[in-house]
């Protein structure tokens, strides 16, 4: 018999999905699909985000409407749970305290964090970004027309291991191109459901009268 230690199983990996969700469509659920099997994880967190620094002023449905929204998109599902921890926080919400949050309630989980190719330049402005990419191992999906590769790394605020894990670390899947933007500029113009827009999410926005 083993010791108590050999016996207690380990961490389970988690893999998160942060995001506006304004409104969440088909390339979200196609990358949670794809980290649960490419990451070997069993449950990946979908965290819609609170008062985004990179995202104020811009055209954001209200908070409670994006939560129900995503819950909608991820009805159903054992594998994903949908949180609302940055929609309570108060004032700006940093993607580090989140994922210093997590990684709290998970001690000795290891932590995937999913971001879009097109962000990763943006990644060294984003608050305290050192500690976060020891929080979390940060994972890229393909966005069309922002490929991953050293050059594009080059003169970033990164180490060489912080380098070195960022371009070892992608989802294997084709290039996404779906923008929520052009999503919501045809449900100004008329479009009753786009197909990249579940109908039970196309139905909830219309009955709230979002992006009219």
């Amino acid at each position: 018999m083993g010791s108590p230690d050999s016996e207690t199983p380990a961490p389970a990996a988690l893999a998160i999905l942060g995001g506006s969700f304004n409104p969440p469509h088909s390339s979200h659920l196609r990358i949670a699909d794809q980290a649960l099997d490419q990451l070997a994880v069993k449950r990946l967190m979908v965290i819609p985000s609170g008062d985004h620094p990179h995202k104020q002023g811009r055209d954001m449905a209200p908070a409670e409407h994006r939560l129900a929204m995503a819950r909608l998109a991820f009805a159903g599902r054992d594998d994903v749970v949908v949180d609302d921890r940055e929609l309570r926080r108060s004032g700006p919400s940093f993607t580090v305290d989140t994922l210093a949050e997590i990684a709290a309630e998970q001690p000795g989980a290891r932590l995937y964090f999913l971001i879009g190719s097109d962000n990763l330049p943006l990644l060294p402005t984003w608050h305290d970004h050192h500690r976060l990419l020891a929080l979390a191992t940060v994972v890229t999906w393909p966005r069309r027309g922002h490929p991953v590769s050293p050059a594009q790394l080059q003169g970033m605020d990164l180490d060489e291991r912080e380098r070195r894990a960022l371009l070892a670390n992608a989802l294997d899947l084709p290039a996404d191109d779906v923008a929520a933007s052009d999503l919501r500029a045809r449900l100004r113009a008329g479009e009753r459901r786009p197909a990249e827009i579940a109908p039970h999410v196309a139905d909830y926005l219309h009955e709230q009268g979002l992006y009219r």
